[in-house]
């Protein structure tokens, strides 16, 4: 479709929404077109009324698709419409009222901390290369909340030794400064040498390199991350983005103020923040619980 061509640049340059965003975006609405193409013989994507969108709902649903999975679907074809209906190619977005399945809050897993002190313990990792990169990586999704996007993108000059912090480029191109610990510090020092030693050619400006001296990609971290989460934990989802809960958990369980995780996680409100409060509510009913006389 041109007009979904249209709309990805729209998103791309107006709204610098990250690669991973724009896919998901465009998937989302391909996938709806050629539901109406295959099962409504719909053929203009602007002639769709509310009872082809209620069909498409139920058949999402059938086809065992989660409600947050349909939520999404539903925010893009809407976003898709609204920004036609501006362009004045439409009157109304038949998304408008759609009524949709409820979410079941879920909350965010997390590592304890006494595991998460044995996952990162630096013996179980080899003296070469990939083990001090495995090291570093895992050191600082735990120390950071970085998510996996957001780290694959680091580059060199984003560390700053002598602030000790990092910059990062979140979601929407913008930027955060977090801190960093001493250990974190040290390990990156320790990384960064082995890496001048292992590649003395190698000139890329990338933060975390493969074995070959290449800029790492989203499936490598994740397998290495799912290797050593695999050796401490029985949790079912073992990635990256569990490291990104596990340290907002951890900051709130030992006193961070709300604000500033949020402001160290990225998020764009606290409302997104604010889910992480509920474990820590339920960490302060078992202290209750084991405190109190008469619990």
């Amino acid at each position: 479709m041109e007009e979904l061509k249209e709309f990805v640049n729209y998103l791309k340059i107006e709204k610098r929404y990250s690669g991973y965003t724009v896919r998901a975006y465009s998937d989302d609405i391909a996938q709806f077109n050629l539901y109406l193409e295959l099962e409504k013989s719909v053929q203009d994507i602007f002639t769709v009324v509310q009872s082809d969108l209620r069909d498409w709902i139920i058949f999402q649903v059938q086809s065992g698709n989660s409600a947050r999975t349909l939520r999404r679907k539903v925010a893009s074809i809407k976003a898709f419409y609204e920004f036609f209906m501006r362009k004045g190619l439409l009157k109304i977005n038949p998304v408008e009222g759609m009524i949709l399945p409820k979410m079941k809050k879920k909350l965010p897993e997390f590592i304890n901390e006494k595991s998460i002190e044995s996952l990162l313990d630096q013996k179980m990792f080899s003296t070469d290369f990939p083990g001090m990169r495995d090291c570093f990586v895992l050191e600082l999704f735990y120390a950071t909340g970085i998510r996996l996007s957001e780290l694959i993108n680091l580059k060199n000059s984003d560390i700053d030794l002598i602030k000790g912090e990092i910059k990062v480029l979140g979601k929407r191109n913008k930027e955060r400064l977090v801190p960093l610990t001493g250990n974190i510090i040290q390990l990156y020092q320790n990384y960064n040498n082995l890496r001048k030693i292992t590649f003395p050619e190698e000139k890329i400006d990338r933060l975390i390199i493969n074995d070959k001296g290449l800029p790492v990609y989203p499936r490598l971290v994740q397998r290495l991350v799912r290797k050593y989460l695999s050796m401490g934990t029985t949790l079912e989802k073992k990635s990256p983005h569990l490291l990104r809960h596990t340290f907002a958990t951890h900051m709130l369980n030992n006193g961070a103020d709300l604000n500033a995780v949020k402001e160290l996680l990225g998020h764009a409100n606290l409302a997104a923040t604010e889910i992480y409060t509920h474990n820590t509510y339920e960490k302060l009913k078992t202290i209750y619980k084991q405190a109190h006389p008469r619990a």
